[in-house]
Order: structure tokens, then C-alpha cells, then sequence
């Protein structure tokens, strides 16, 4: 019968292990907001932004569909207005606690705009753990040779 090997703690004279910092994971909501002509052609850059809860990325909707309301068609501001102050924005923010993606959408003149809401998996990475890129620089002349 073999006697019991010692543990790497005790042949590395029972030194602790380092402790290596956390990653963070987090949910997180990327927000978009994009603005297209009938034939859905995209018109400008598609606004965006990452927020950290259900109830910031709704308020960031509410504010931009407000906004535009009063340039909109009587139709489309009664419903527009009717989503920010009512159900709608409140089914969204549970929707979006629930780990699904919501959107609105609304058009106007011609121009269609949407507002899109995904979760995702934020991950948080210490700068400790990040590999740091070195600049390439171009080779002083090319090489044509086999190696």
C-alpha cells in the first residue's frame, strides 16, 4: 500500500494561491433608436446607448417619443403618448425584467422610427486580466524569402 502524496500546498512549503480579481457579470440593456424612410432605407447614424435597468432604458423612450410628439399626426400622438403614459411603457419594463427584448415604433410624415431595448450579459473585466496589445509596425522591408 502507497502512503498518502503530499498536496502541492505542502512541496510548495504551503504558500497560498494567489487570489486572481473577479470578472463581474451584470445585465445589462442596449438601447437603439433608428430613424427610416418608407422604403426603409436608414436615415443618419442609429442612436444608441447601454444602460444598467429595465426602468432607465424605458425613461430613455419615454423622453425621445415625447419629444417628437408634437410633430406627429394626431393619430400617431394620441397612440405615442398614450404608450408613454400608459400600459405600454409598463409592459415593456416587465418584459425587459423578464430577460425579453421590447421595442416601439411609430411613423410620421413617411419616416418610421423605433425604439429597440435587448438584455445582455454585461461582463466587467479588471484591468489586471486584460492582454495588452502591443502596436505592430510594418516590416522595414518585405519579406519574399522562405523561412
Amino acid at each position: 500500500m502507497r502512503a498518502p502524496s503530499e498536496s502541492v500546498e505542502q512541496r510548495e512549503g504551503a504558500t497560498p494561491p494567489t487570489q486572481r480579481p473577479a470578472v463581474e457579470v451584470r445585465r445589462a440593456f442596449w438601447c437603439e433608436h433608428t430613424v427610416s424612410e418608407a422604403d426603409l432605407k436608414i436615415k443618419g447614424r442609429p442612436e444608441r446607448d447601454i444602460v444598467s435597468t429595465p426602468g432607465e432604458a424605458i425613461r430613455k423612450i419615454r423622453m425621445s417619443v415625447r419629444r417628437l410628439a408634437p410633430a406627429l399626426p394626431s393619430f400617431e400622438q394620441d397612440r405615442a403618448l398614450n404608450w408613454t403614459d400608459s400600459g405600454g411603457s409598463l409592459q415593456a419594463i416587465g418584459a425587459l425584467h423578464r430577460g425579453d427584448p421590447c421595442g416601439f415604433s411609430i411613423s410620421s410624415h413617411g419616416t418610421w422610427h423605433e425604439w429597440t431595448v435587448r438584455p445582455f450579459a454585461q461582463f466587467l473585466v479588471p484591468d489586471e486580466l486584460l492582454i495588452h496589445v502591443v502596436p505592430v509596425r510594418p516590416a522595414s522591408r518585405p519579406c519574399n524569402t522562405a523561412h
